[in-house]
């Protein structure tokens, strides 16, 4: 195969790890397309349903939903404006765009973002755990271990973004991979024992319903058919958070795929 004469004079894997982040960025635009149709759908239907069925509005939802848009609004943007900086404005910078996006960990135009990622975290980890909670009867026996764990993953990603803040340090430094570890397997492993715990009390109570009711009326019941219960439950963020967390305790560059893709989860 012939050589490139346009090739950047960087080290394989440097350019190997400049692919991976362009591909990932790329993707999370695709999703952040999907997230603003999810939006406007459903702030459509909390502001114009209600009225149509004589109910008032959840502004407390309402609310949620808003900050939780705005706050993957704010990573996308100052994520693009990132990769202006680098590929673009500082393109001859001293070992290439990625030493230079590496370099502003411990500024403010990288700690707004990730700090705008892992409060979106929190949010919407807390309200699939609040969901869980109202679905066992606020019977914290059961819902007892999902709560710490939630308290641990707070725990555990203040310190991913002090560590990553530090001065000479990232995301993928030793000291910030030792608490990110943690911090992405609780995240990871609590949205999946939620999702077992809700997906499991649906499908009994949906038993429950087509013995009382019958098959037909049973499916009717809101969060009764299985397409309802993987949404309800978050199945696809913990699949993606699987799909991050993997390369990323590996320390391979595919991890830089699915972390923008993953912080559009929520």
């Amino acid at each position: 195969m012939a050589s490139n004469p346009n090739r950047p004079d960087l080290p394989d894997a440097i350019l190997s790890l400049e692919r991976a982040t362009i591909v990932g960025d790329a993707l999370s635009q695709m999703v952040f397309g999907i997230v603003i149709c999810v939006f406007l759908q459903s702030m459509y239907q909390l502001i114009d349903g209600p009225p149509r069925r004589n109910e008032k509005r959840n502004i407390p939802l309402i609310t949620f939903t808003l900050v939780l848009f705005a706050l993957g609004t704010v990573f996308v943007s100052m994520d693009l404006n990132s990769l202006k900086l680098a590929w673009v404005d500082n393109r001859n910078a001293p070992g290439g765009p990625i030493a230079y996006s590496l370099a502003q960990y411990g500024k403010p135009i990288t700690v707004v973002p990730n700090s705008c990622a892992i409060i979106g975290d929190w949010l919407a980890a807390g309200f699939l755990l609040y969901r869980c909670v109202i679905i066992f009867h606020l019977n914290f026996a059961i819902v007892a271990i999902p709560i710490l764990m939630y308290l641990a993953s707070i725990a555990m990603s203040i310190m991913v973004l002090f560590q990553s803040s530090r001065p000479n340090a990232n995301l993928w430094t030793t000291l910030t991979v030792n608490f990110g570890i943690p911090y992405y397997t609780l995240s990871a492993a609590l949205n999946v024992l939620i999702t077992i715990m809700i997906t499991t009390r649906l499908l009994l109570y949906r038993r429950s319903l087509r013995n009382t009711l019958g098959r037909e009326q049973a499916m009717s019941v809101p969060f009764a058919s299985v397409a309802s219960m993987l949404v309800e439950s978050s199945l696809l963020y913990a699949v993606t958070s699987i799909l991050f967390l993997v390369p990323y305790g590996l320390k391979s560059d595919v991890s830089n795929v699915f972390i923008p893709i993953l912080i559009q989860g929520p």
